[in-house]
């Protein structure tokens, strides 16, 4: 989850699924294309691995958002999904308790979590020769895995910052914004120097900025 969300703004495809009202605005593109883009040099073996990628990152990020939906629902509420630009979010109106913010938040990594093991445990029974599969398959393993892990950091945003603010019963934003900060900066480094990703190390250093002025706004009185 990264931006606010607004079905109605121009370049958004609206439809509905399992009952939820889903919107996707076009910037979605941008990160599964320049994701995909470096896989080969071939033009049209690009091509055809851009267009895995996208697939693959459209199932695992609205994949994510209904399992926050589908826990909205059995809790009463009425959820709608945005997906756009590097996320999306699940948003609903009402009333939930503390234990059931914290079933609604997990429910996303959860379902994650879900899907990259049903790819795993499939993928171990697909011939190699399948390239595209194989690759479609080991994609939404390796995007599901990584980013509910990463997702569960106790960085706002993300539902693991959102989980501990749960947890804390709201308290100590400043120990939770310099906590975010901290794990963000961490995460940052480990994604530029362990795996080389530019993309998600600028990611993490931007929310490790926001918490720490997030931890500096609360520290003045306002969170």
């Amino acid at each position: 989850m990264f931006y606010s969300a607004d079905s109605n703004q121009s370049g958004t495809f609206s439809f509905r699924l399992f009952g939820f009202p889903i919107s996707i605005h076009w910037s979605f593109l941008i990160l599964p294309i320049v994701f995909g883009a470096g896989a080969v040099s071939d033009p049209i073996q690009q091509t055809r691995f851009i267009l895995i990628t996208v697939i693959v990152f459209f199932i695992s990020i609205l994949g994510h958002e209904l399992g926050h939906a589908f826990a909205y629902r059995s809790f009463g509420g009425h959820a709608r999904i945005m997906i756009q630009a590097m996320g999306g979010m699940a948003i609903s109106h009402g009333s939930f308790n503390r234990k059931q913010k914290i079933i609604i938040t997990a429910a996303g990594p959860a379902f994650g979590f879900m899907m990259g093991l049903v790819c795993l445990v499939i993928l171990l029974f697909i011939p190699k020769e399948l390239r595209y599969v194989v690759h479609f398959l080991s994609l939404m393993v390796w995007i599901n895995f990584f980013w509910s892990i990463f997702n569960l950091l106790p960085i706002v945003p993300l539902d693991g910052g959102q989980l501990l603010g749960h947890i804390m019963h709201e308290k100590k934003p400043v120990l939770r914004g310099k906590i975010g900060a901290v794990t963000g900066l961490v995460a940052a480094l480990v994604l530029f120097l362990k795996y080389n990703s530019i993309i998600g190390a600028a990611i993490f250093g931007f929310l490790s900025y926001q918490n720490f002025k997030a931890a500096e706004r609360a520290r003045k009185g306002y969170w």
